[in-house]
């Protein structure tokens, strides 16, 4: 490493080596227009480090308080325990799993463990730090100059997308022409412009389906991921060594559009198996925390439980070889498809002037749902049903098993006064006895002790006319679907139970 001494350098071999100032070395530091000390609070901690030491940092910090340090991840505490441990070592890491399985969304929470902000040298490619900067115009400042300006620079997470059209400058970098007009020297550090890979210097970088990128730059990552530098296939070392924590994705091997990544690449990573949600609660979990309305809109979701987990469970069923119908399925669907199943529901319920969901919202032989699942599918060749029909066999079992848990719920001994309430409220539709799904049929149900009892054991709040609604037409539908009392019919656009006789 270069010995920094107070003043100009004449060395003209200094910006070939390592830099880092002290205190004594140290030409002024100007941020926000006033001169700062770089070695005292609140501004130390904001140079000087490692994306690795800041992760080690505050992985250890979470384990003595016993948090969690990527709460943003559901569920997979295996695979975060390993990931802790990769990072605890400073390894670099691939991720492998399906589609949709939340690799990327683990790359942005391993991100968050970095600062949100970070002090860097004013105007840098690639912010570069001001104690150890790595880039030779940075270098030279710190070198010669008397005063430095500083900038606040954001968390830095730079995705890197696997394409087999990807070239060297957009992943490593190459001349600016621009520069050279603007009579630049070729060999002038300014006329380099970093590519995507080294600007994700000080943070993450994130190659998203590494095995995409073409064979010959997949070399160029090997000394990138051991060493932090890059040396072209003409043999010139690009003049940033960078300071990055390099996390890759891919899918499992055979699975559709997945290429081989190359086994000395794999050498220089920790690979880490990422499964999708284990459990229907998880599923439910993500795919709200990921609802248009409530990640972008900031508001609550307004599904309840009955809705969330049909929904869920068409798409973990489309993933269940024991299920028939999923062994037609070629394809899984991912958690996007929960998450989009969420958001159509939601907005077919919206566009009716109601913010939570009834079964009908579920559309004219279940176009809704399939509207989230057709491209989300891919079925086995072969196969006779249509996807059309393999959804809509789908959707059948999980109300069919939703159904069966409600109809459980029902305590014995409160079914028949809810039953006779129910009678007692009943409109005349073609001569035939019905309970109609309308506001009308609520308002005359919230008089009716016995309907009230049984409706409380499911919610909380029996004034939430739209929440109560939903859930008689669900318990409605449970009874029709395990005994002959009801039949469910779609007239004129309204969903009525005809009574159909009592067991």
């Amino acid at each position: 490493m270069f010995k920094v001494k107070k003043g100009i350098t004449t060395d003209p071999d200094a910006l070939l080596h390592e830099v880092r100032i002290d205190r004594q070395s140290s030409p002024r530091f100007m941020l926000d227009d006033e001169e700062i000390d770089l070695w005292n609070d609140p501004y130390n901690v904001f140079v000087g480090k490692s994306p690795i030491e800041y992760i080690r940092e505050r992985i250890l910090f979470c384990e003595r308080k016993e948090i969690d340090p990527f709460p943003d991840v559901v569920g997979k505490f295996r695979e975060k325990e390993l990931i802790k441990n990769a990072l605890m070592s400073g390894s670099q890491i691939l991720l492998k799993g399906k589609k949709g399985d939340g690799k990327t969304t683990i790359s942005k929470s391993i991100a968050k463990l970095l600062p949100s902000r970070l002090i860097g040298i004013k105007d840098c490619k690639i912010h570069d730090d001001p104690i150890q900067p790595t880039c030779f115009s940075c270098k030279k400042k710190i070198l010669e100059d008397e005063v430095v300006e500083l900038e606040w620079v954001p968390r830095v997470w730079v995705r890197i997308p696997g394409d087999p059209m990807l070239t060297t400058r957009q992943l490593i970098g190459g001349i600016s022409i621009q520069r050279i007009r603007e009579g630049y020297d070729l060999d002038h550090p300014e006329v380099f412009v970093p590519g995507r890979a080294l600007k994700a210097n000080r943070g993450v970088g994130y190659f998203d389906e590494l095995g995409a990128v073409p064979s010959s730059l997949q070399t160029m990552l090997h000394e990138l991921f051991e060493e932090n530098q890059v040396t072209t296939s003409e043999g010139d070392i690009v003049p940033f060594k960078i300071d990055t924590l390099e996390i890759a994705a891919t899918n499992p091997a055979n699975y559709r559009g997945t290429t081989p990544i190359k086994e000395p690449l794999l050498d220089r990573m920790e690979e880490i198996e990422i499964g999708p949600p284990e459990s229907l609660l998880e599923e439910i979990e993500i795919g709200i925390r990921n609802m248009y309305s409530v990640k972008v809109l900031g508001e609550d979701s307004k599904i309840p439980d009955w809705h969330l987990k049909i929904l869920a469970r068409v798409v973990r069923l489309a993933r269940d070889n024991s299920y028939m119908f999923a062994k037609k399925i070629e394809s899984e669907p991912s958690c996007r498809a929960t998450i989009k199943l969420y958001d159509h529901l939601t907005s077919a319920a919206v566009r009716k002037g109601r913010s939570v969901p009834l079964l009908m919202d579920y559309g004219e032989s279940y176009d809704i749902i399939k509207l989230a699942m057709i491209g989300r599918i891919e079925l086995t060749y072969g196969t006779k049903e249509s996807k059309n029909e393999v959804v809509e066999e789908l959707v059948q079992s999980a109300i069919n098993e939703i159904a069966k848990e409600m109809y459980n719920l029902i305590p014995s001994t409160s079914f028949d006064g809810f039953y006779e309430d129910l009678k007692k409220v009943a409109s005349n539709v073609n001569e035939y006895e019905c309970i109609l799904i309308n506001n009308d049929t609520i308002l005359l149900l919230q008089k009716k002790p016995s309907v009230n009892k049984l409706i409380n054991q499911f919610i909380d709040d029996l004034n939430d006319n739209e929440l109560y609604l939903s859930l008689l037409e669900m318990l409605l539908e449970s009874i029709s679907r395990c005994t002959n009392l009801f039949k469910r019919q779609i007239k004129n656009g309204e969903t009525l139970y005809i009574f159909s006789g009592k067991e």
